[in-house]
C-alpha cells in the first residue's frame, strides 16, 4: 500500500479545505463557549474552566445548557460526526487506490484511530480506513453550511 500513489495536488487542496473549514468551526465554537462562560450560562463542572477544556469536553460544555433547540443539537451532532473526517485527513497518511476514486488512510497511532473510528484497535497494528474521494468532495457544501450555522452562534447567544 505504501507504493500506491500519493494524493494529487487537487486531493491535498481538498484535505486542506476540510481542515480549514473545521478550524473555522472550532474557532467559532470556542468563541461561543467563551461567551457562554463569561455570560454565566454554564454551570459546574464547566463554569470558569472552558479555556482549558479538550475539544471533546468543550463540546459537552457547549451542549450543556437547556436552551438549545433540537436543530441546534442536530448541528452539534453533525459537528462531532464530521470532525472525524477532519481528523482522518489531518492525522493519517493518505494514499490513492490504484483503480478507484478512493483513498486509504493509514496511521500507527491508536489514539488517532480511536478519535476517527470510535474504538480502540488491536495493539501493534497498522491502522487504516478506506474513504471514497467523491464523498469527501461532496461533504464540502455541508461543511460550509455547518460553518455558516456556527458563525451565527455568537449573535444568537447575545439574545439568550
Amino acid at each position: 500500500m505504501t507504493t500506491w500513489s500519493k494524493p494529487s495536488d487537487e486531493d491535498y487542496a481538498l484535505f486542506g479545505r476540510i481542515i480549514h473549514i473545521y478550524s473555522a468551526i472550532d474557532f467559532v465554537l470556542r468563541y461561543a463557549l467563551d461567551i457562554m462562560d463569561r455570560g454565566g450560562m454554564l454551570e459546574a463542572p464547566w463554569a470558569g474552566k472552558t479555556a482549558k477544556l479538550s475539544t471533546y469536553k468543550a463540546m459537552k460544555a457547549l451542549r450543556s445548557p437547556p436552551f438549545w433547540e433540537d436543530s441546534d443539537k442536530g448541528a452539534f451532532d453533525a459537528v462531532d460526526h464530521h470532525r472525524r473526517t477532519r481528523n482522518l485527513v489531518a492525522h493519517f497518511l493518505a494514499r490513492r487506490f490504484p483503480t478507484e476514486d478512493a483513498f486509504i488512510f493509514m496511521t500507527m497511532s491508536a489514539a488517532d484511530f480511536e478519535q476517527v473510528y470510535g474504538m480502540l484497535p488491536e495493539a501493534d497494528s497498522m491502522l487504516y480506513g478506506v474513504t471514497d474521494a467523491g464523498a469527501l468532495r461532496d461533504s464540502i457544501p455541508f461543511l460550509l453550511e455547518l460553518n455558516r450555522w456556527c458563525a451565527n452562534l455568537p449573535a444568537a447567544l447575545a439574545k439568550v
